[in-house]
Parts: structure tokens; C-alpha cells; sequence
């Protein structure tokens, strides 16, 4: 008799971030999962299909999850009366501060994985389709921001937002760790705002970072 389908795929995923988390992702194998959360191969393979798939959904997760943090704080922001283009990037760039936070191993796991090492498994389709899909979504939200500030979403303006809400405040935060989370947020805040003043380069100042590799580096971060 066949292994059923898990009804929560909850706890194989989380097992998965700690594999990672512990041991890098090659530490990810169903036997590796079997023992750590006693369901069973069968089990694991008729609700995830492949390794690749369950990496897959693993990823998929811990970006859901970032990407629903940060468009939640931007959308609070813009209905705020006061709230203004400037405000929304710096809610953005506070999301990979409160995100490790909320989701420890989701966020080791985008910190610590690249996209790419992810992608390139071998998985449904269905699965493979997702991951683009919030790769997408992910940039689509930072060219808004940039459209936001300098009416203008090339890849020099999206790749300037993506130092801000990606790359400074995982240096902040790695750095940091000893500050409470007001001093890291006026640090962070205060380095975006210098970032900004300078403002994107020109247009057509043959930038050749795609907005899709900007995202997946986004993606890649994570969400520390």
C-alpha cells in the first residue's frame, strides 16, 4: 500500500530550513527529513514528487512569506496621510530587519541558498512556474517603488532600490546584532536616505543587470 500525501507539509519544510540552516542545503535529502520528522519516504515523495520539489516549495514558502511582510508594511505606509514615496522604501528596507525575526529559518534559508541552487532542480512544473512567478513579483514591487521616486522603473533605478531593501540592511544587520532593533532602524534609515539623495545613475548608462537578476538577488538575501 502506497504512503499518503502529507495533509501538512508544515513540518517536513520546516525540518528542511533547520537541515539547512545547520548544514547548507546539500544537508537536504528525504532520508535526511524521514529521520528528523518521522514521516515516512513515501510520504515525503508523494506530497513533494522529487528533492527538487521539495527544495522548490521550501524556497517558495520563505518567499511568500517575505514578500507578504514587505507589501504589507509599504501598503500601510501608503495609507498613511503622510506617508510618501520615501517612507514606502524605508518600510521595505525595515522588512529584512523584522523578517528574521518572525521567521527565523525562512530567512537562514534565503540568506544562506541562491535562487539558482534552487531553480536548478529538477521538479514539477507546476513548481518550477511558482518560483518565476515571485520572482516577478518581487521585482515588479521594487520597480514600483522606484516609479514611486523618480518616475522610472530601469534597471539602474530597480537596482538602486534593491541596495537599499536587500543589500544595506543585511549589512546592518549582520553587523549590528548587538544594537536593539530602534538604533539598527535609524541606522538603516539613514544609510538608504544617503543612498537615495545620490539617486540612480543616468538613463541608458548601459546598466546590464536584468531586473530578473536583481530580484533573484533580492530573493537570495532573503529576507535577512
Amino acid at each position: 500500500m502506497s504512503s499518503p500525501r502529507l495533509n501538512d507539509s508544515d513540518l517536513v519544510i520546516d525540518s528542511a530550513e533547520e537541515l539547512v540552516a545547520q548544514d547548507g542545503i546539500d544537508a537536504v535529502t528525504i532520508r535526511a527529513l524521514t529521520k528528523a520528522t518521522g514521516v515516512s519516504n513515501g510520504a515525503i515523495y508523494r506530497t513533494f514528487e522529487s528533492r527538487g520539489g521539495l527544495l522548490g516549495r521550501v524556497w517558495i514558502r520563505a518567499e511568500r512569506r517575505f514578500l507578504d511582510l514587505l507589501t504589507s508594511l509599504v501598503e500601510d505606509v501608503k495609507k498613511q496621510p503622510t506617508g510618501d514615496p520615501l517612507d514606502a522604501v524605508y518600510a521595505a528596507a525595515e522588512t529584512s530587519l523584522l523578517y528574521p525575526e518572525m521567521y527565523p529559518g525562512s530567512s537562514a534559508l534565503l540568506m544562506t541558498v541562491r535562487r539558482e541552487e534552487v531553480a536548478s532542480q529538477p521538479m514539477p512544473r507546476e513548481i518550477a512556474d511558482q518560483l518565476r512567478a515571485s520572482e516577478r513579483e518581487l521585482a515588479d514591487v521594487m520597480a514600483q517603488l522606484a516609479e514611486g521616486l523618480w518616475d522610472r522603473s530601469d534597471t539602474g533605478a530597480v537596482d538602486l532600490i534593491a541596495t537599499c531593501i536587500v543589500d544595506l540592511p543585511k549589512w546592518i544587520a549582520l553587523r549590528g546584532q548587538r544594537y536593539s532593533m530602534p538604533i539598527l532602524r535609524d541606522y538603516l534609515r539613514a544609510a538608504v536616505r544617503s543612498v537615495l539623495e545620490v539617486g540612480p545613475p543616468p538613463q541608458g548608462a548601459g546598466q546590464e543587470v536584468a531586473a530578473s537578476e536583481v530580484a533573484s538577488g533580492a530573493a537570495r538575501h532573503g529576507a535577512a
